[in-house]
């Protein structure tokens, strides 16, 4: 019998690797490399263009471009972009859908600051960056790429 704690430091621990099923619940788990990609930038872009003081932007209003890929969410974990909080009497939505860029964000779009390449996430947490640093010019180089970011789970799945 595994104790809970033994449990978290196994699963801890591989999650940081090829990843595994949690031995308490059975839930597969992975931490993700997940870089900025052309998309996300090009929606910074936007925001920077359209909205360059720090307001809050109604994305249900952005172009279909930036609405089928959801960018914002996964930008906010370089701390690029922030969500607006979400009005707790309205239980039918998960958040607002409105998002700001940070300082972070104006000074990346504009080429005054880096990022790390990679997030590292799971569990819509992020668990730390990499060491290596991007710029804006980069990240509008980067297509997403499906295969990239399962790496591994996908043999797994098979």
């Amino acid at each position: 019998m595994t104790t809970l704690a033994e449990a978290k430091q196994l699963f801890g621990g591989a999650i940081r690797g090829e990843g595994m099923d949690c031995p308490c619940c059975g839930r597969w788990g992975k931490i993700n490399p997940y870089q900025i990609t052309s998309t996300q930038a090009k929606g910074l872009i936007w925001m920077f263009t359209n909205f360059p003081a720090a307001h809050w932007i109604d994305l249900g209003r952005a172009p279909e471009w930036l609405l089928r890929s959801k960018p914002m969410a996964t930008a906010k974990w370089w701390g690029l972009v922030e969500p607006a909080a979400k009005d707790e009497k309205d239980t039918d939505k998960k958040a607002s859908g409105k998002w700001r860029l940070t300082d972070k964000g104006r000074a990346f779009v504009l080429g005054r600051t880096l990022i790390p390449k990679y997030a590292f996430i799971f569990d819509n947490g992020c668990f730390g960056y990499s060491s290596d640093m991007v710029d804006i010019r980069d990240a509008l180089k980067k297509k997403f790429s499906y295969e990239e970011l399962m790496g591994n789970t996908m043999q797994r799945l098979a």
